[in-house]
């Protein structure tokens, strides 16, 4: 089924750009279909734009820092913007522009729809004062309409775009249009942009160079982003290695108008007939890779383009930490008790009739097929997009969206570094507001003339929340355009389905550590094994609105390796109850499969049930005696995240061995590992963890 509908989507036409429009008119026509969006933009007339700004700037990104807002509830970046031209205003050498969202430390915030910028970006800026609660306003700027404040500059091709509108090269006529823009200003120069002069003579002489790169094939055609699949690009004339040299895809947040080149990190490796690069999703200015032909520019300045376009058929968010610029794919955890998100709208939500409703059959659209564990909940009071530990959900009053923004969701992400050095993001908490000003259709009906549908826009806003990004994909919940009367209620089972069960499958469902309970696999409320008495153990489950699931499979081990199925349980109730009656003495791990109706299991995360025999934070070894040639395998249950440091000592105190290995918080199960030529006898390993625990444990050598 999957395959006969991945090659219907991949016979869908691609969108296509119209032609470029003439530098001294764009600014001043708008899009020839008003309704239509890029995720859920509307386009912004020119006019209104520069009205609105009071500072009209050419300038450059210099930096990027994070901040909190003065509730610790809300995250800023502050950018430097050195200003080469002014249209309108009177700026000083430098401005502060501030944009929401950004990083501080391990704490990150996403909003979909709004700008980001990346040092070293240039562009056209359309700013009016800043004016964020808790944030201080003297001398710091924003662009008004958020994305639609910025006309970014792409240096290697010398062009200007932003959201809607595609301007060609960097041209006196260009800077006429922002003239023109700006109320008839003439344009001062601060100072030479000398960046940009530098980058149009580089892009003068590749194209006046004859181009010998050459793209032969490349796959697979049909591929993923964010997910770490590889695309293989075959050839001549790439050049032996990188260097200044890159990738460009398609960008699929403004559906292939600019370019994103992958990060540093993505390159697998690079030949003169053979590239190997990721599909990333944060790409250098953070943008996701869509469908289209692929770009490849070499050290040399020879630029070669794909005769056949990549299909990017799902995309998986991921984010970036700050110093080390690891890119990680977040995933969900159990905030609410009950297995995961429970959205609380605000009155201004319930209050308007039919968008409850049409919120919870989206809800119930993605819970029914991938099996994401969300729920809506009771109303709730207080700000809806701010970090209160609160999954908020309405309409937006007064500024609170950008101008032309349907709406957009906002993911709150916690990061900590494991005792391995690796760093975990998790979903901490969603918070969604949308246009409460729109011509909404509330469904179930159609939308008519002039409507948007609102379940079409949750659930796509759900896709984001789902850690999906967007497609070059028309068909897709997650292609990045909807217009008005469009319907798009339906997930795609190559698309949406299997990027969001990716998600839960390979992140959510799994325990990464940190202390972060993962998410229980949907209809599933609770899991909870415990000891009745010596030999009998309970192993009690709890469901609710029960769908996908066809049985539930439960399972026993004694070292999260190797499990043992103690029964199959028929779904269709709310409540159950299994009582292991043979439960071996020791340490027991329970865990619950979900047998999906496409016949996929789901497991929940191992549970540890003990009868008291193992000690928090001391080590015990099992086997032993240990025989050559069998694992021996360490135990330790800690309540923290730790370092364990393993020293083994032979029969006369000599170290003969030792090994570091990261502990997650609860049970840990390590294998001992051995010297090659070890002699039968008798041994000792000594233990300590950077808590300060320590111990020793003698065992026998036996078999060699």
């Amino acid at each position: 089924m999957i395959s006969r509908f991945l090659l219907r989507l991949l016979a869908l036409p691609l969108l296509t750009l119209g032609a470029l429009p003439v530098a001294g008119q764009a600014l001043r026509t708008p899009p020839k279909d008003p309704t239509a969006t890029q995720c859920l933009l509307l386009p912004l007339d020119p006019v209104r734009r520069a009205d609105r700004s009071g500072l009209i700037v050419e300038g450059e990104v210099l930096d990027a820092r994070g901040f909190w807002d003065a509730n610790h509830q809300r995250i800023y970046t502050a950018h430097r913007l050195r200003i080469y031209k002014v249209w309108k205003g009177a700026p000083g050498a430098t401005v502060t522009v501030i944009t929401e969202g950004g990083t501080v430390g391990l704490d990150r915030q996403d909003l979909t729809n709004t700008l980001r910028l990346t040092p070293h970006e240039q562009g056209v800026f359309f700013l009016t004062k800043a004016n964020f609660t808790g944030v201080e306003q003297a001398g710091v700027w924003t662009p008004y309409g958020s994305q639609q404040g910025f006309i970014r500059y792409a240096l290697s091709e010398g062009t200007a775009a932003e959201p809607f509108r595609k301007y060609g090269r960097i041209t006196p006529a260009f800077y006429a249009a922002v003239e023109e823009a700006a109320d008839g200003h003439v344009s001062r120069e601060v100072q030479p942009n000398q960046p940009l002069t530098a980058a149009l003579q580089v892009l003068s002489r590749r194209l006046a160079r004859r181009q010998l790169a050459l793209i032969s094939d490349l796959g697979p055609l049909s591929i993923t982003a964010g997910t770490g699949e590889i695309l293989t690009i075959n050839g001549t004339g790439f050049g032996s290695s990188r260097g200044t040299g890159y990738v460009a895809f398609r960008n699929a947040d403004d559906g292939g108008a600019t370019e994103v080149k992958p990060q540093d990190s993505d390159y697998v490796s690079w030949s003169d007939a053979q590239i190997r690069v990721r599909v990333p999703t944060y790409g250098l200015e953070g943008k996701t890779a869509g469908s289209g032909p692929v770009r490849v520019v070499t050290a040399a300045q020879e630029e070669a383009t794909s005769a056949a376009p990549i299909t990017v058929v799902y995309a998986v968010s991921t984010v970036q930490t700050n110093g080390t610029n690891e890119i990680v794919r977040p995933n969900h955890i159990n905030t609410n008790n009950r297995g995961g998100y429970t959205f609380q709208p605000a009155a201004n939500f319930t209050s308007r009739a039919g968008a409850p409703e049409a919120f919870q059959r989206s809800l119930t659209t993605w819970r029914c097929q991938t099996g994401v564990n969300w729920e809506l909940g009771a109303e709730r009071t207080g700000t809806v997009a701010a970090d209160d530990n609160a999954n908020g959900l309405g309409f937006d009053s007064g500024s609170q969206l950008p101008d032309r923004v349907l709406g957009r969701t906002t993911s709150y992400y916690q990061g900590c570094r494991r005792a391995d050095g690796t760093v975990v993001f998790t979903v901490k908490e969603i918070d969604m507001v949308f246009d409460g000003e729109q011509r909404w259709q509330f469904g179930p009906d159609q939308p008519t003339a002039g409507q948007y549908d609102f379940e079409s826009v949750v659930v796509h806003e759900l896709g984001h929340a789902q850690q999906l990004s967007h497609l070059i994909l028309p068909g897709a919940v997650m292609h990045y355009a909807i217009g008005a009367r469009q319907v798009s209620r339906e997930l795609n089972p190559a698309s949406e389905i299997a990027g969001g069960r990716f998600v839960l499958k390979t992140r959510s469902f799994r325990a990464l550590g940190c202390g972060a309970r993962p998410m229980l696999p949907a209809p599933l409320v609770t899991v909870a094994p415990k000891t009745i008495t010596a030999g009998q153990v309970s192993i009690e489950w709890t469901t609710t609105a029960e769908c996908f699931v066809q049985e539930f499979i439960v399972e026993r081990s004694q070292d999260t390796s190797s499990w043992t199925t103690l029964d199959r349980v028929p779904a269709g109730g709310a409540s159950y109850r299994l009582l292991d009656e043979q439960a071996p003495e020791g340490r027991l791990y329970y865990r619950l499969g979900l047998v999906r109706p496409t016949g996929e299991i789901d497991y929940t995360g191992p549970q540890l049930v003990t009868d008291g025999s193992l000690a928090l934070n001391k080590l015990e070894l099992f086997p032993n005696p240990v025989r050559y040639g069998t694992p021996a395998q360490v135990q330790f249950l800690t309540d923290t995240d730790a370092i364990l440091v393993l020293r083994l000592y032979d029969s006369v105190g000599r170290e003969v061995g030792q090994q570091v290995a990261a502990l997650q918080a609860g049970y840990n199960v390590v294998v001992l590992q051995l010297p090659a030529g070890l002699r039968s006898g008798w041994y000792m390993v000594r233990w300590n963890d950077q808590s300060g625990h320590r111990g020793a444990v003698p065992f026998v050598l036996a078999g060699q």
